[in-house]
């Protein structure tokens, strides 16, 4: 789907970025890439899950007339529900999954006609959602950094994405200036970093020379002071 110069105009980044960012940094379930999608909607909302499969088998309801052949979010009985493909590859329904989510996290209104212009500013920043958290743009900057190149093959190995996905973020990237994102974009920059610092050694291996900030080292210094504080305060 193609969008118009305005629906990406009205696109509210600062606040995709905020929440998105918040999630990377926070969420327990979130340890490396690709995170199971079941695992953390249930662990941040009370919205349910349902294949296709079985919402027609057992509640006979065709989902597909929702709109959509990936997933759909609806509300049925006052219960969020996001019914999704189940004969879609794993890296396709995880996508779709957090797309859906992204309409719930950010608050969009709902069963929008495909008519409306805010439908299509609404489907942007889902998908910009979802791209952030399962492909941080942190991350893929610090690998540029580790002289990794941003090809589509590397971002759909290194983060077990389709190749449309892949190819889309590393557009986005090569189009976009990490320094002149807002302060809320950035607040959770470095805990993204030192959270996954694991992950990143071994997508992207420091360079021997590399004189980069060392945010493993960092994150255990911080550790260390913690705890000096958590015992004095005990006394």
């Amino acid at each position: 789907m193609t969008y118009d110069k305005d629906a990406y105009k009205c696109v509210n980044f600062k606040k995709i970025y905020s929440k998105a960012n918040e999630l990377l940094a926070l969420a327990p379930s979130i340890t490396g890439f690709p995170f199971k999608a079941k695992t953390f909607i249930y662990e941040q909302s009370d919205i349910k899950l349902c294949s296709f499969k079985k919402a027609k088998e057992k509640y006979g309801i065709h989902v597909p007339m929702f709109g959509s052949e990936s997933a759909v979010i609806q509300v049925l009985d006052g219960a969020y529900i996001i019914f999704y493909n189940q004969n879609e590859p794993d890296y396709r329904v995880r996508f779709s999954i957090m797309h859906e989510f992204g309409h719930y996290i950010l608050s969009h209104k709902m069963n929008l006609k495909e008519s409306d212009r805010l439908y299509h500013t609404q489907e942007l920043e889902a998908n910009c959602f979802a791209a952030q958290l399962l492909m941080p743009e942190q991350l893929l900057r610090e690998c540029q950094k580790r002289n990794k190149a941003l090809t589509r093959d590397f971002i759909m190995n290194s983060f077990c994405v389709s190749d449309d996905a892949a190819q889309k973020r590393k557009h986005t990237l090569a189009n976009t200036v990490a320094e002149w994102r807002s302060r809320e974009e950035s607040e959770f920059d470095d805990i993204i970093l030192m959270k996954y610092t694991q992950i990143l050694n071994v997508i992207a291996p420091k360079p021997r020379e590399f004189s980069y900030y060392d945010y493993e080292d960092e994150y255990a210094r911080q550790r260390e002071r913690d705890s000096w504080l958590d015992s004095r305060t005990r006394w």
